[in-house]
């Protein structure tokens, strides 16, 4: 499509006078390039399944010209056109069916069951379903959202393993949204590990780590059920391996959550690295911080933490993907003092007034996503809770004994 002699994109504006021409021949083929290598995972007669690598386009854009899987494509089957089946985002690794004619691509279009993994942050409930809809951002081409008037969206997902930071999950979409599992996930308050654009970070990934890791479809020609499998990226795995040993639990998975309330606890201890849980409110209680305040919360805390006096005893902090609170992590931080930080911060954040620290379009992902309000309203039951907290208490069995 060109205006006025100019590639343009179908969400380009047009003006009074502009010539637009969209050109409908199906005998339009990529340039190829042969620089570039792309993994077949499988192939026959009608299609062929690639194992993109992360940081690739598949389709040409004005941004992207000749270093696509299209391109790729065009240097293996010249005279062909590139018809892709199923479209992943640049960043997103993994299995992407091309059909190699306009048959084969019309009885796989919507017949195509797809798997992902994906690394976000926190730890997610051991399984779920997430119902929300997904609209357009509207003042963004791009930014997807949760709202009440966008397009159904379910996306079903399971935990396979987790650490302090991280969990992976495997996931079934019920629907097909653009940014579907990327704005679910963020929606709960786990978002994926390197994807600053919906609010994850890249302290360990340079991009949002997600995959295609399995596809199942019928062969348009004989009709024989083929599923074709990727391994999960090193950078992925990475996120969840700590001296080559897989950490599958933590402490915390071996409690009775119900039998304790808002409070700071305990879950784990890895050598000079002690976890904390930061619980605001009362785990499986029916009440979950929303995503907003969790996201002010969470700047206003690393912020005050890391400026204050135990500042290079800080490890980490994050938001629990469960929404009830935050993990902290230290190295040589003594536990009385991890409770008086715990408390200042959250001193700080009840009596803040002024901008949000890092609050901005080029500091912060999802830099919209803030709600000052509500987390200096949802930190104060913790700060009730934390008057007069001992080190005894940090200690889940402490609470049990009580009840």
């Amino acid at each position: 499509m060109t205006r006025n002699g100019e590639t343009i994109r179908s969400i380009d504006e047009v003006r009074q006078g502009d010539v637009i021409v969209l050109s409908l021949s199906d005998d339009s083929f990529l340039e190829p390039n042969g620089r570039l290598n792309v993994p077949i995972a499988f192939e026959n007669d009608s299609l062929v399944v690639f194992d993109k690598p992360s940081g690739m386009p598949v389709h040409p854009s004005i941004r992207h010209q000749g270093d696509t899987l299209g391109n790729y494509f065009a240097h293996i089957y010249p005279g062909l056109t590139f018809r892709s089946v199923n479209r992943l985002d640049r960043d997103t690794s993994g299995l992407c069916v091309i059909a190699k004619d306009a048959l084969a691509a019309k009885l796989l279009q919507g017949n195509c069951k797809k798997v992902y993994y994906a690394a976000v942050h926190g730890i997610i409930p051991e399984s779920g379903t997430i119902d929300a809809p997904i609209a357009r951002e509207r003042e963004s081409i791009i930014l997807r959202c949760v709202r009440e008037d966008g397009q159904r969206a379910v996306t079903h997902y399971k935990r396979l393993q987790c650490n302090e930071r991280y969990s992976l999950a495997e996931i079934d979409l019920e629907t097909g949204r653009t940014h579907q599992i990327r704005v679910h996930f963020a929606h709960i308050g786990a978002p994926l590990a390197g994807d600053e654009l919906y609010g994850g970070f890249r302290d360990d990934i340079n991009r949002q780590a997600l995959h295609c890791g399995r596809i199942s479809f019928d062969d348009p020609l004989t009709g024989e059920s083929i599923t074709i499998s990727s391994e999960i990226p090193e950078d992925i795995k990475s996120l969840f391996t700590t001296g080559g040993i897989i950490m599958e639990k933590i402490a915390s998975f071996q409690v009775d959550h119900t039998k304790f309330s808002v409070g700071m606890y305990i879950s784990r201890i890895d050598d000079d690295i002690v976890t904390y849980d930061v619980r605001m409110v009362k785990p499986n209680g029916g009440v979950y911080l929303a995503t907003p305040s969790m996201h002010t919360i969470e700047h206003l805390f690393a912020t005050y933490a890391r400026n204050s006096e135990f500042g290079k005893s800080i490890v980490y902090v994050g938001p629990m993907g469960c929404r009830t609170g935050f993990y902290l992590l230290t190295r040589g931080l003594s536990h009385e003092n991890a409770i008086k930080l715990v408390r200042e911060a959250y001193t700080f954040i009840r009596d803040y007034e002024g901008e949000i620290p890092g609050c901005t379009e080029v500091e912060c992902g999802n830099y919209r996503e803030h709600d000052l309000a509500s987390a200096k309203k949802d930190v104060v039951p913790l700060l009730e809770k934390l008057d007069g907290y001992t080190v005894e208490m940090l200690d889940y069995s402490w609470h049990f004994d009580k009840n």
